[in-house]
């Protein structure tokens, strides 16, 4: 077989994979199981396909799951409106992938088939819920070794998700935090707990919001002070504090 469009041919024809998908926007009752997804295709040369041996859900993919930034999301899919009659179903949710490389398109040089790798998959594309799926080359890095594939599919997107709140949009990094004074609302929850040892890293001093049932958990994260959100006002809260 030739390749074409800078693309790897797979050493074996794949067609149809199990999935959980969509095909309306709604609750619960809108998930299907299939083993009739699309196999996915490298449509580029820098994306890799991925074989997917963990994948986790966030909260995204609930919002997803009932139409939230449906209208945005499709504008991304397709902002040419090219795909006239084609609608994004049948969707696949996760974002959060752990796996192995089994294709690579030949604009690919950092990873080659059989790494093992994490990624966390843009909200526009066919989801982790999947067998296999296809990511961009930047969405994409090594697996570290110390990490289950289990463990390694909790963390990608909350990770990115807490690292550009306080890098890209707070203007923090480990260079500017010492000794500065940071407010972490929700600080028990997946992005607030890698908020929490980001900024302990980057020698911040660090005020978690939590209930009292995880203050113990976000101590031990390394928050300086925990301030429980049901104990009182917070603002209250916060002027008592040295």
């Amino acid at each position: 077989r030739v390749p074409t469009r800078g693309l790897r041919a797979s050493p074996r024809a794949r067609i149809a994979m199990p999935s959980w998908v969509i095909d309306r926007y709604g609750s619960n009752e809108v998930l299907r199981f299939t083993r009739e997804m699309m196999f996915p295709i490298i449509h580029f040369p820098n994306e890799v396909i991925i074989k997917v041996h963990a994948a986790s859900l966030n909260p995204i993919d609930l919002s997803m799951r009932s139409g939230y930034g449906a209208t945005a999301l499709n504008m991304k899919r397709d902002p040419l409106k090219l795909k006239t009659g084609e609608t994004e179903f049948p969707l696949t949710l996760g974002r959060d992938v752990s796996g192995v490389v089994m294709e690579c398109g030949l604009g690919v040089s950092y990873f080659k088939p059989g790494d093992e790798v994490w990624a966390a998959i843009p909200p526009w594309k066919q989801g982790t819920l999947s067998e296999f799926v296809v990511a961009s080359g930047n969405e994409v890095s090594f697996k570290p070794k110390c990490l289950s594939h289990t463990e390694a599919a909790a963390l990608p997107y909350v990770g990115l998700t807490a690292w550009s709140a306080l890098n890209q949009v707070g203007g923090l990094n480990q260079s500017n935090c010492s000794g500065k004074r940071i407010l972490i609302l929700g600080a028990s929850g997946g992005v607030g707990t890698f908020a929490v040892q980001l900024m302990k890293a980057w020698d911040a001093h660090v005020t978690a919001v939590c209930s009292h049932d995880a203050s113990t958990l976000v101590k031990k994260l390394g928050a300086d002070d925990v301030i429980d959100y049901k104990s009182g006002n917070l603002e209250e809260q916060l002027k008592t504090l040295p």
